[in-house]
C-alpha cells in the first residue's frame, strides 16, 4: 500500500466514526430531560469536530495536492467522488456551526438533523465510489455493509467512550451509556454475520474476486486475525462485561475506553486490509 492508501484508511474510518457519533449523541439528546446531561453532550459533540478535521487533513494526502478537492466538485452531478468530497465537507461544516450555534435553542434541532442528514449521505457517498470502480471485492453490498458497520460500530464506541468520560460524575450517564453499548455490541453482532457471507460472495466470484479472498487467506491472514482479535478480544468481552456491570449500577469507564481503543484499531486494521485486498480486473 502507498501513503495515500493509509490516508484513506484514516479518512474513511475516522469520518464515519464521527458521523455515526453525532447520529447517536444526537438522537439520545433529543430524548434527554436533564440540563446535566445536556452538557455532557455538548461536551462530547464538540469532541468530533477536531477528529473529523484530522479526516479531511487525511484526505488531502489522498489528493496529493488540496486544490483538486475543489476542482472535483465541478462534476458534482455526476461523480460519486465529488459527492464524497461535498458532503464530507458539509458534514464538517454543519457539525462545527452545530458546535458554535449551541445556544441557538429554535434552529439547534433542525442543524442537527441537517448535520446528520450530510453526514449519512457522505458515507453512502463514500460506498458507492467503490463500487463503482473495477475491483470486484469492492462491488455490491460488501462495501456499504464494511462502511455502516465502521460508522455504527465505531460511532458507538467513540459516542460511549465520550458519553463515559464527560459522565463519569453524573448519576444519568448511566442509562444512556447501557444504550450505546448495547448498539456497539448489536453491530458486532451483525458484522460477524456480514462477514462470512461476504467472504464467501468473494468466493463465488470471478478471478480477481477469488484472488482477494486467497490473499486474506494467505499474505494477510495475520492482519485478518488481528482485526478479529481487536475487534472481538479487545472490544466485544470489554462491552459484554460493561453491559452487565451497567446493569448491576456499577461503574464501566475502564472498560468502555478499552472497548473504543481496540474497535477503532480493528476498523483501521480492517481497512487497511479492504484497500490491501482489492484486485483489479483484467482489461484487453
Amino acid at each position: 500500500m502507498e501513503t495515500k492508501e493509509f490516508a484513506l484508511v484514516l479518512f474513511t474510518v475516522l469520518s464515519q466514526a464521527s458521523v455515526g457519533a453525532f447520529i447517536l449523541l444526537s438522537w439520545l439528546r433529543l430524548r434527554n430531560r436533564s440540563e446535566a446531561m445536556d452538557a455532557v453532550y455538548r461536551r462530547s459533540i464538540a469532541v468530533l469536530l477536531p477528529i473529523m478535521a484530522v479526516a479531511l487533513v487525511a484526505s488531502l494526502f489522498h489528493l496529493g495536492r488540496p486544490m483538486l478537492a475543489f476542482t472535483s466538485l465541478r462534476r458534482l452531478a455526476t461523480s460519486w467522488l465529488s459527492r464524497e468530497i461535498f458532503f464530507s465537507g458539509a458534514f464538517f461544516a454543519l457539525l462545527a456551526a452545530t458546535v458554535l450555534l449551541e445556544k441557538s435553542a429554535p434552529g439547534r434541532k433542525a442543524l442537527s438533523a441537517l448535520t446528520a442528514l450530510a453526514g449519512a449521505v457522505a458515507v453512502f457517498s463514500m460506498g458507492a465510489v467503490y463500487t463503482a470502480t473495477v475491483i470486484p471485492a469492492w462491488q455490491g453490498w460488501g462495501t456499504y455493509a464494511a462502511f455502516v458497520g465502521t460508522t455504527v460500530l465505531a460511532g458507538a464506541g467513540l459516542a460511549a467512550g465520550l458519553v463515559a468520560f464527560f459522565g463519569r460524575s453524573v448519576e444519568e450517564a448511566a442509562g444512556d451509556l447501557q444504550q450505546l453499548v448495547g448498539a456497539a455490541i448489536a453491530a458486532l453482532i451483525l458484522g460477524l454475520v456480514a462477514y462470512p457471507l461476504y467472504l464467501a460472495s468473494l468466493g463465488n466470484g470471478g478471478a480477481e474476486a477469488q484472488a482477494s479472498l486467497q490473499l486474506l487467506g494467505g499474505p494477510f491472514a495475520g492482519w485478518l486475525a488481528l482485526r478479529w482479535a481487536l475487534t472481538l478480544a479487545g472490544g466485544a468481552v470489554p462491552l459484554l462485561i460493561a453491559w452487565r456491570r451497567l446493569s448491576a449500577g456499577q461503574k464501566t469507564s475502564g472498560l468502555v475506553y478499552a472497548a473504543l481503543v481496540c474497535m477503532v484499531a480493528g476498523e483501521l486494521v480492517g481497512r487497511y486490509l479492504f484497500y490491501a485486498t482489492g484486485v483489479p480486473m483484467s482489461i484487453g
